[in-house]
Formats: C-alpha cells, structure tokens, sequence
C-alpha cells in the first residue's frame, strides 16, 4: 500500500502541483516513482521524497525547483531561521499541510502530507526519523 501511494504522489501530485503552482507553461517533467522507503531510514525518505525540490544536500536546488513557483527553502539553515531551533512539532505540522507553503501546495493537498499521514502505525516515525536527517544537515 505504501508502495502505491507514493507512486500514486509521485506519478501524479507532484507534476500537477508543480505545474499549478508555475507562472509559465508548464515544462516537461520526468515522471518517475518514489522509491519505498524505510520508515527509520531519515536519508532514505529524504532522497525519496525531499531532494527532488530541497537538493541531495538541502539546499533548495533540487532539479525539480525551477517547475516551482518559489524556490524550495534551504533546509540547512531550518535552525538559524527559525531563531536556533525548529521543533520536531513544527517540522510535523509543515509536512502535514497544517503549516503551509505555496510551495508545498495548501493545506488540502500538500505534496508528501497524505503518505506520511496514510502509513498506519509508523506516520510519527517517519516524521522523527525525516527531522532527524535533516537536522544532521544544519549549518551553523
């Protein structure tokens, strides 16, 4: 199940929400399925999920970034803009659609919000196990 709905995300949500979200005719994207991932593996969900738009290292130069309409943050400095530290709770809440931004979708359809929230019994895991690895790539 896991499996399908990360294709169904990838396949699907990401070029629709990429092209909606873009002032320009939308460009051709290369389509192709969100690997499975473990959910105590943090780098594994975070090259599956977050490095098309954030980078491999975070730093919002994904090859998916120039289809959006902002520029995906630079996840390596989540701390120094958030006043020295990004609560796991915040971080929760921005994957989920609870916090929002224009790049991630809305709060109806976030790009990664309805996998992390479909997985039953591991969506507090994966959140954890995702801050984790991100929080390793903060810059002082």
């Amino acid at each position: 199940m896991v499996r399908k709905c990360a294709a169904v995300a990838a396949l699907v949500l990401f070029p629709a929400i990429a092209w909606a979200q873009a002032d320009k005719p939308a460009p051709t994207l290369k389509r192709a399925a969100a690997k499975p991932t473990a959910s105590n593996d943090g780098g594994q969900m975070f090259m599956s999920y977050c490095a098309p738009c954030h980078g491999k290292l975070g730093r919002g130069d994904g090859p998916a970034a120039a289809a959006l309409k902002e520029k995906p943050a630079d996840l390596t400095q989540l701390k120094r803009s958030h006043g020295g530290t990004y609560s796991t709770q915040a971080f929760e809440e921005k994957i989920n659609g609870m916090t929002m931004t224009t790049s991630h979708g809305n709060t109806e359809m976030p790009v990664w919000g309805p996998i992390f929230r479909d997985i039953a019994g591991e969506p507090k895991l994966r959140v954890y196990n995702l801050k984790r690895y991100i929080d390793a790539m903060q810059m002082p």
